[in-house]
């Protein structure tokens, strides 16, 4: 029993003696520093525009009015493949069908309604007026979006890392030298998230509008492509 005790005193008082030890070690292995985020944006022109559209057909038959719809989405392609469109840019999704009824105390049908909507991405944006001017005459209805972006951002979203990671050099050496410090070599380096990193500002447009004169001419402005990064400097 005493024997016992003896072992649990004796690895009491070494685990005692250790745990200063292990804390100065890390210590050692983790040196002063100073945490900083470094942001940068770059602003560009679009080279490229995605429209969405949307074509409505109506009729107390079903059947016909998915024909009508199936018509007008045969024209409308035929348009993007006239204007030189190619078949990979114009996709067609979200169709719906079904009875449209009144609002009387015994609803009635009135009709059925097929809808349906095509995204058609533009990379040649001289076309855009034309296209946006012709969709009405194949029954488009309605502009579900008008999104300008750029089409291969990635040689930007690098520029834009290395102006973030600079921004973030010039800020610790700032800070540091304020405290008295100086800022040395980069201890950890952490990209941000990408999610606002590529983020449409007054380029796009996402209310659903009728197709008249006024809505065609859209600007597509700047697209800023932007770039977060958190980097840990050691402090000297």
């Amino acid at each position: 029993m005493k024997m016992n005790l003896m072992r649990i005193l004796i690895t009491s008082a070494l685990f005692l003696l250790l745990v200063p030890a292990l804390v100065a070690q890390n210590a050692l292995n983790h040196p002063r520093i100073i945490s900083v985020t470094g942001n940068a944006s770059i602003e560009v022109a679009p080279d490229e525009v995605v429209v969405t559209l949307g074509l409505d057909s109506r009729d107390k038959d079903l059947a016909i009015a998915k024909g009508d719809n199936d018509k007008q989405i045969k024209q409308l392609i035929n348009i993007t493949r006239v204007a030189g469109i190619p078949p990979a840019n114009v996709q067609t999704s979200a169709l719906t069908m079904g009875p449209e009824y009144s609002e009387d105390k015994n609803p009635q049908l009135i009709d059925y309604r097929v809808s349906q909507t095509v995204v058609v991405t533009m990379t040649d944006l001289s076309k855009y007026e034309s296209l946006m001017t012709s969709f009405p005459n194949v029954g488009v209805k309605r502009v579900d979006g008008v999104y300008f972006t750029v089409a291969d951002p990635s040689k930007l979203r690098a520029e834009a890392r290395l102006k973030a990671l600079q921004a973030a050099q010039d800020k610790a050496a700032a800070m540091a030298k304020q405290l008295g410090q100086k800022s040395g070599k980069p201890w950890e380096i952490i990209e941000g998230s990408d999610v606002d990193a590529f983020a449409p500002r007054t380029n796009a447009i996402y209310s659903r509008v009728p197709i008249q004169e006024e809505n065609i001419s859209v600007a597509g402005g700047q697209v800023p492509i932007r770039a977060v990064v958190l980097v840990s400097f050691e402090l000297e």
